[in-house]
């Protein structure tokens, strides 16, 4: 944002003074076009040390800036509108006529367009540091930069390392188990001894559970009966021979 109104009053300065340089030795129509830019270039260089002051000033500088510039590029312009109107005269070494001008030298022609070019540009180089300012957050720009130093911290020693923690037996029904006791590290010992100790709250001992009943014996199935045997068969008398 503040390269940017330094570089458009660069612009309008450039705008101001190569115009002059360019036509300078013969007629130089275009030269009244220096003053408007000279203001313009003030003006930018007025807005980039005091846009921290607020948007609305920022705004108003570059107004005046953009006027300015409008108009030194349409004096400029006007001299070739106004010559292709009324007419030009000869060239040296005839006698222009009253009313009549001589037609735009080299430099007049080169000078125009240089002085054109550059006030546009100026006018689109400020228009973006404007617009960097409004979207930024208001007083962004005026606070300044602070560097917050951090607090040296010395390296951490060495803390042993936790120990494992025995596995321990399986309390007895019905018995009271013992409070426990935290295991604190090394390291925070400090913070232990600054807060008071917690007392330990008394477990209350696991209700008995009912015994189950011990199951059933299964019946055991009555023998099968013994099949009852055929009475044998009868022997049959032999038949009479005599018959």
């Amino acid at each position: 944002m503040l390269w940017s109104f330094w570089i458009a009053c660069g612009l309008a300065v450039t705008g101001a003074i190569l115009p002059l340089l360019l036509a300078a030795g013969g007629t130089n129509r275009i030269a009244g076009a220096a003053l408007p830019f000279g203001a313009a270039a003030i003006a930018f260089a007025a807005d980039a040390l005091l846009y921290s002051q607020g948007r609305p000033l920022a705004t108003g500088l570059y107004f005046i800036a953009g006027l300015a510039l409008v108009y030194g590029m349409l004096s400029m312009i006007a001299v070739p509108l106004r010559l292709a109107v009324i007419g030009t005269c000869d060239p040296a070494p005839a006698v222009c006529a009253a009313g009549f001008e001589p037609p735009m030298s080299g430099g007049e022609n080169s000078g125009l367009a240089i002085g054109v070019a550059m006030g546009t540009i100026a006018i689109l180089v400020g228009f973006f540091g404007l617009l960097m300012l409004y979207r930024i957050r208001p007083g962004a720009a005026t606070a300044p930069p602070t560097r917050i130093a951090k607090p040296w911290v010395p390296p951490a020693e060495a803390t042993p390392a936790p120990a494992v923690a025995e596995p321990q037996a399986a309390p007895a029904v019905g018995a009271v188990p013992a409070a426990e006791t935290p295991v604190v590290a090394a390291g925070d010992s400090a913070a232990a001894a600054s807060k008071p100790a917690r007392k330990p709250r008394a477990r209350r001992a696991p209700k008995p559970q009912a015994e189950l009943a011990a199951p059933e014996e299964p019946l055991e199935l009555a023998a099968p009966e013994e099949p009852l045997e055929l009475p044998a068969p009868e022997a049959k008398a032999d038949p009479d021979p005599a018959s």
